[in-house]
C-alpha cells in the first residue's frame, strides 16, 4: 500500500503529520520540513527516472493554497535543494524546480506553497 506523508510523518511524529505545516509561514522552517518529506517519501536522486517520461513517478505534490498552481516532484538532490518534476500553472511544464524557491514564496495571503499531506506516489501521467 502506498502511504501518504500524513501516514509517513504520523509514524515518527506520535499522530501530528495532518498538523506538520500548521502555522508555518515561509521560509528555512518550510524549506526544512520539504526536504524532510523528499526523504520520506524516498523520492530518488536527479537523472534516476531519465527515459521514463510520464511513466516516472512523482513523489510529493505541492500547491499553492491560494491559487492554481501545483508541483510534482519526481526527483530530488538534497545537498542543493533541486528538484525535477512537472509543473501545472499557466500551462504545463517538465523541468527543475528550487525547492528553496517555493519554500520563500509568500504567496498572495502569505501562507506560502504547502505540501499535500494526502497526495499518493503515482505517475506523472495521472498529475
Amino acid at each position: 500500500m502506498k502511504q501518504t506523508l500524513a501516514d509517513l510523518l504520523n509514524a515518527i511524529r506520535k499522530g501530528k503529520g495532518d498538523i506538520y505545516q500548521n502555522g508555518v509561514r515561509p521560509g528555512s522552517v518550510k524549506l526544512a520540513q520539504f526536504k524532510e518529506c523528499a526523504k520520506l517519501a524516498n523520492v530518488p536522486a536527479l537523472g534516476s527516472q531519465d527515459g521514463k517520461g510520464d511513466a516516472a513517478i512523482a513523489f510529493i505534490k505541492l500547491f499553492d493554497p491560494c491559487g492554481s498552481w501545483s508541483w510534482f516532484i519526481s526527483e530530488f538532490d538534497p545537498a542543493t535543494g533541486e528538484a525535477f518534476g512537472v509543473v501545472h500553472g499557466w500551462e504545463k511544464e517538465l523541468g527543475y524546480i528550487s525547492l528553496e524557491e517555493l519554500a520563500n514564496t509568500r504567496g498572495k495571503l502569505g501562507i506560502g506553497i504547502e505540501l499535500d499531506m494526502h497526495w499518493t506516489p503515482r505517475a506523472l501521467s495521472e498529475c
